[in-house]
């Protein structure tokens, strides 16, 4: 009866383990279905929604009436929240009339409505026909939510798998999907906004390269090429930046790595090299906006001011005064650097051609934050660089739970991984 009894109990922590990720996709959209009023519709929302209006049939100025009613709503419930708040206000009667002043004030839409700011808007098409079903079925603000949240919660589980292919323990890989739920990937990836689709395609594309690294050269070139082109809808100037950087760690990869030097490195070059190639001839030739007039879109306040002459001197000397200000508040609490630091090493440790794309990945976010040094905004444009923590802290953990073992040595430092493991 004994050995049944182990053998059932076996049986169910089995399934309790196999479940488990499942069960904290549950928990995070439970807990982000409780925090949603604390959400904000922002202006760049307001934008996804009037086009997701418009994917559904309304004319624009419907469409755009509706995106700005969602708009003013959720502005008047943010203010309300903040009386509630306030130890004075919280004791005086509920007023309403902020709803009404918001649509008297933007009866013409929201501002900035300059046609190179909206075309900034218009080469994003995919987000907001994702979520046209959704905004039909539960409004402007809960459907595009719904949308980003579930591709957040697919990017936690792609993690997931990203680090069981890199041969982590099913607990260590768990660790990574909790912390890309748990870091502000969570945070922003669950607003109504275009970073939840970014950010799980980004970690496909780096499980794609981890295929193609492994010699799972179709399986790994369909899944990056794939997550790549709808990420080039979603965002393009995201992934414009991301193509050149993975062509740039696998340069150096076959460059400074002996053991790299084999057929799944050279298939991630020719993969990330056409997809660089695609995306600067896409951007040519539907005559995207590229990073001249993103420069120009910085510097004249969304072109509420008039135009600059030398937008690049400017960026040089605004990326000065942001850099040096963001280290020093860094310094006051360095918990992003140390884990960078921290996440780099781990991967490291485990691969270095992997590592060398997750920090290629990573640090096209603070590329795009460098190109756009916005104080306001910077925690944003530069959050897929907690990819690098996401993925790579929990390989140092496992190597720091090897080290203590029996032994008491440092496992052997991983060679990058490839198709066969005899070779090694």
């Amino acid at each position: 009866m004994l050995p049944g009894l182990c053998a059932f109990t076996i049986c169910v922590m089995g399934r309790i383990r196999k479940i488990i990720p499942l069960l904290t996709v549950v928990v995070f959209v439970l807990l982000h279905v409780f925090a949603y009023p604390s959400t904000r519709f922002a202006n760049d929302s307001y934008r996804y929604a009037r086009s997701a209006y418009e994917f559904l049939g309304d004319p624009f100025r419907k469409a755009q009436d509706k995106a700005l009613r969602a708009y003013c709503a959720d502005t008047a419930a943010m203010l309300q929240r903040n009386r509630m708040l306030h130890q004075i206000e919280f004791r005086d009667p509920v007023r309403r009339h902020e709803f009404q002043d918001c649509l008297a004030q933007y009866a013409d839409g929201l501002n900035p409505s300059n046609p190179r700011y909206e075309a900034l808007f218009h080469a994003r098409p995919a987000y907001p026909l994702l979520a046209a079903p959704f905004v039909r079925l539960l409004g402007a603000k809960a459907g595009l939510t719904a949308v980003a949240l579930g591709f957040t919660a697919l990017g936690g589980l792609l993690v997931l798998v990203l680090l069981r292919a890199l041969r982590a323990p099913p607990p260590v890989a768990w660790l990574g999907q909790c912390l890309y739920y748990v870091t502000p990937i969570g945070l922003w990836g669950s607003r109504p906004m275009t970073e939840g689709p970014v950010l799980a395609l980004l970690v496909a594309m780096l499980l794609g390269a981890v295929w193609l690294c492994q010699g799972r050269s179709v399986a790994g070139a369909l899944l990056s090429v794939a997550a790549f082109a709808l990420g080039f809808a979603v965002k393009y100037s995201s992934f414009v930046l991301v193509g050149p950087c993975l062509v740039a760690a696998g340069v150096m990869a076959l460059m400074f790595v002996p053991q790299a030097r084999h057929k799944g490195t050279h298939c991630l070059l020719i993969v990330s090299l056409f997809e660089s190639l695609v995306a600067f001839a896409m951007s040519r030739v539907l005559r995207l906006p590229g990073l001249e007039a993103s420069l120009q879109d910085t510097f004249s306040l969304h072109w509420t001011y008039p135009e600059v002459t030398h937008p690049w001197r400017l960026l040089v000397q605004l990326d000065a005064n942001y850099w040096w200000q963001w280290l020093q508040r860094e310094a006051l609490a360095p918990s992003l650097l140390l884990l960078l630091v921290l996440g780099a090493w781990g991967a490291m440790s485990r691969s270095v051609p992997i590592a060398l794309c997750l920090i290629a990945v990573g640090g096209a976010g603070l590329l795009t934050a460098a190109a756009h040094p916005v104080a306001m905004e910077g925690d944003r444009l530069y959050v897929q660089a907690w990819l690098i923590v996401v993925v790579g802290l929990p390989l140092l953990v496992e190597r720091l739970r090897m080290s203590g073992g029996p032994s008491d040595t440092l496992p052997a430092r991983s060679v990058p991984l490839m198709k066969s493991d005899e070779r090694q």
